[in-house]
């Protein structure tokens, strides 16, 4: 077993007018970045694309094979989904030998045309749906599911707050819920028993990877098998 510093939630430069960083961020740059931090494993997680993703994987290869230090890179999305007055930002991870397919057809399945999508337009799609359907379909796509931010304030909203939380936390197709503030963990562990609590950065800049508390994981082999081994799947 290899215990493991990741960071699953990251946005890329895919959207410049989204993004925090410097205009000339690369992803090379990113990957560094997520060294420096002390990373093993790197989801990029654009809003409603994987777009990027090629991109950083790449850059990953070519610094392992200059320098012999390696990054795991794992495709994801965060999906905004809308439920009556609540929302909920669902990161859906994707096997790495058909993550575009998978999340063609994920797109597919909620009538979104990516194809049609100007990319400044990613950051306010929304998905009407439940969120536990969106989260059902990750799974059978072979993905894995978690709730970004849950106890981020958007206005006076946050989901951590609502009933939508406590039925979408016992859902066996989310495999796990992040936090910004880990004070916050107690009343997940209440109000959820078991599932596991995660760290993420939501990364827009290089600066960005890997703050606040990072999750250590014990997973038996670095891929995206060993992470969903490492959530009980």
């Amino acid at each position: 077993m290899t215990t493991l510093e990741l960071d699953l939630h990251t946005h890329s430069p895919l959207v410049p007018t989204d993004y925090r960083g410097p205009v000339e961020t690369t992803a090379r740059t990113i990957v560094e970045a997520a060294l420096r931090a002390g990373l093993g494993l790197l989801a990029v997680t654009d809003h409603f694309s994987v777009r990027y993703v090629h991109h950083i994987e790449m850059a990953a290869r070519q610094h392992a094979e200059e320098s012999g230090e390696g990054l795991a890179v794992l495709a994801g999305a965060e999906i905004k989904v809308r439920w009556g007055g609540d929302e909920a930002h669902l990161i859906a991870l994707l096997p790495p030998d058909s993550y575009a397919a998978r999340f063609d057809e994920l797109s597919r399945g909620f009538r979104i045309d990516q194809a049609a999508l100007h990319v400044c337009e990613l950051p306010t799609v929304k998905v009407d749906a439940h969120p536990c359907d969106v989260a059902r379909r990750v799974a059978a796509l072979g993905g894995l599911c978690h709730i970004g931010h849950a106890d981020r304030y958007f206005g006076e909203y946050r989901l951590l707050d609502s009933e939508l939380f406590d039925e979408l936390a016992a859902d066996i197709a989310v495999v796990a819920v992040e936090l910004v503030d880990a004070v916050n963990a107690t009343e997940v562990e209440r109000r959820a028993p078991g599932i596991p609590v995660i760290a993420s950065s939501d990364a827009h800049s290089p600066a960005e990877i890997g703050r606040r508390r990072t999750t250590t994981l014990q997973m038996a082999e670095l891929s995206f098998a060993g992470l969903a081994c490492a959530f009980g799947r």
